[in-house]
């Protein structure tokens, strides 16, 4: 029987190269970060959010787009591993360094 628990994933931001608003009220920012997986394996398309928040509407959440990982684009980062990541979404400005973000089971 195939496991129906998702996947989870937590990334330690170690910089923030930049941040980019939203064009539009109906753009999403995109914030380019140096990350480190220091839980779980994180892929293209995970949604995170700042680890301890409650889900709900208020929330920032994050959706992972792309993932660079020794200058070659990869489709997923394992635990242990760095690499720079674009997250798209409204609130990239809350992000911080040292902050943890957690994926969500919203994809």
């Amino acid at each position: 029987m195939l496991n129906s628990k998702p996947e989870e994933a937590a990334l330690s931001i170690e910089s923030i190269e930049s941040v980019t608003p939203g064009v539009s009220a109906t753009a999403d920012d995109v914030a380019v970060c140096v990350v480190r997986c220091v839980e779980g394996t994180a892929r293209l398309g995970m949604v995170f959010q700042h680890r301890g928040s409650a889900v709900g509407a208020a929330t920032p959440r994050f959706r992972l787009t792309a993932i660079e990982w020794y200058g070659k684009q990869v489709e997923q980062l394992d635990t242990v591993h760095s690499g720079k990541v674009t997250f798209k979404g409204a609130g990239a400005e809350t992000l911080a360094t040292r902050e943890v973000l957690n994926s969500t089971s919203q994809h």
